[in-house]
């Protein structure tokens, strides 16, 4: 609306100061949003890895108590398990297990996917020792007291005798170093 003598009601804008539309806070923005999904990224990448190596040493763990369980039907059934070492009368564990991943033996493709220089076989998940990660862990059970039906599991000694039956737990060591069991099986 006019006022008499052509006014206008609007009060007089002063001219704004002229901003730029891309400025040196928002470049500030796009760096920190950028390194943030860089970041994010990489650690789904690093997380997606640790994923497949733990499947692939489960895999591994499987394989080994797949023979360790068929090689014990063989044993009970007075079947030998086919590898000498194991079939001994004064076989030891590390010898049948040796002999198991020896060149020829039925488990020499087997390999540490998680830690290529790592240990192949451990007593247990240790992070002291970076060479545990991705390792399989073979353990000896005990009959539980009083009742006996249930086991108690412990790493079997390298020098155990394995004439006779042997209930073991077949685990591997899993990302963040913890013990991942795979499954119990007498040998």
């Amino acid at each position: 609306m006019q006022a008499p003598g052509g006014a206008t009601d609007q009060p007089v804008s002063e001219p704004q100061e002229k901003r730029p539309y891309f400025s040196t806070v928002d470049a500030i923005f796009v760096i920190i949003a950028m390194v943030v999904g860089f970041m994010v990224i990489r650690l789904g990448v690093i997380t997606w890895s640790e994923g497949v190596h733990t499947e692939e040493t489960k895999a591994h763990g499987e394989k080994v108590a797949t023979w360790l369980e068929g090689a014990g039907k063989n044993r009970e059934g007075g079947k030998p398990t086919g590898i000498a070492a194991c079939d001994a009368p004064e076989a030891t564990w590390l010898s049948c297990r040796d002999a198991l991943v020896a060149s020829g033996g039925p488990l020499a493709d087997l390999k540490n996917v998680a830690h290529p220089n790592g240990l192949l076989f451990s007593a247990a998940c240790d992070r002291t020792v970076l060479e545990t990660h991705g390792a399989i862990i073979i353990e000896k059970g005990s009959p539980k007291p009083p009742d006996g039906a249930s086991f108690m599991y412990a790493a079997i000694a390298d020098n155990e005798p394995i004439k006779e039956p042997v209930p073991l737990r077949v685990a591997i060591c899993g990302r963040g170093y913890s013990q991942i069991n795979v499954r119990e099986v007498k040998f």
